[in-house]
Parts: C-alpha cells; structure tokens; sequence
C-alpha cells in the first residue's frame, strides 16, 4: 500500500495539484494510469514503477507518458532546484553509467529526458530487468535510485502515444 500511495503522490507532481488518479492496472513492476486531460481531452495515461529507495515520499518513481508533448520518460526525485536542467546517468547492470543532461520540471522534483535519451533508454530498458539511476539536486548532490524494469514492454503497449 505504502508504494501505491508513493506512486500516487509521484503522478500528482507530474499531473499537478488538481488531478486525482488512480492506478487502474499493475502491469509487472509498474502501476497503469489512464487518465484524459479534462481541458482538451488528449490521453494522459502513464506507466510507473517505484525505487527501491524512496527517501522522501513522492521521490523515485520512473514514468513513462502520454503528454501534449508527446510519448516522456519523467524521473521522479528529491528536490532538485531551479535550474532549467540536471546530469543524469543511468546503468544497466554493472556497466559504465550513460550520462547526459535532462530537463527539469517547473516543481523542481521531476527530470524529463531528451528525446534520444528517452529512445536508447526505452529499447534497451525492454530487455533489462532493472536499471540504476543517478540524478543531481542543485547542491549536486548525487541520489541514486533503483528501478525494477519486468513487465515494460507489455505497459508501453498500454500507451497510445508510443
């Protein structure tokens, strides 16, 4: 229960304060999401799996969703900051860590990946079952979490923007 309420509380800084979502469906290790926004009725479903760490309640969810952007891969984390963007790096196995730069949310508690880090992290995340993840806050401090990845590729068929 503990963790559905995490993920719950991770998708309100995703969605914003006046959303209330449920997960519908548990899809492996992910929870299932459908929701529509009200405003212009485009599709807004998502797909999350929590951290084995969790620090701070609503901290480490990884999501991957609809949005008026597109198909996004959100990183859900502690407090990061201000700043318009943070390293992120992210290992599969014992392998060295992929970094790159990812966009933050105006909340300061999301990192959105670019579009081809999003991609090779997708393809390669199908055929992993965990992954490692390690993100900065604005003190650039490193938080590391751990996401189990089984039942991916059944839960991004569930999105209809991929």
């Amino acid at each position: 229960m503990r963790f559905l309420i995490t993920a719950i509380a991770a998708l309100g800084l995703l969605h914003g304060p006046a959303t209330m979502v449920q997960a519908q469906e548990t899809l492996g290790d992910f929870y299932l999401f459908e929701r529509t926004d009200p405003d212009s009725g485009e599709d807004r479903t998502s797909i999350t799996t929590l951290a084995d760490e969790s620090y701070v309640s609503g901290a480490g969810g990884l999501t991957f969703r609809c949005s008026g952007e597109g198909f996004e891969l959100v990183l859900t984390a502690t407090y990061l900051g201000r700043k318009t963007s943070t390293p992120v790096g992210y290992a599969f196995g014992d392998e060295e860590p992929a970094a790159a730069t990812w966009a933050l949310r105006s909340t300061g508690m999301a990192a959105i990946a670019p579009e081809d880090v999003r991609e090779a992290f997708t393809s390669r995340a199908v055929d992993e079952s965990s992954v490692a993840i390690q993100v900065s806050d604005f003190q650039m401090r490193v938080h590391t979490y751990t996401f189990h990845l089984n039942g991916l590729d059944s839960a991004l068929a569930r999105l209809s923007c991929r």
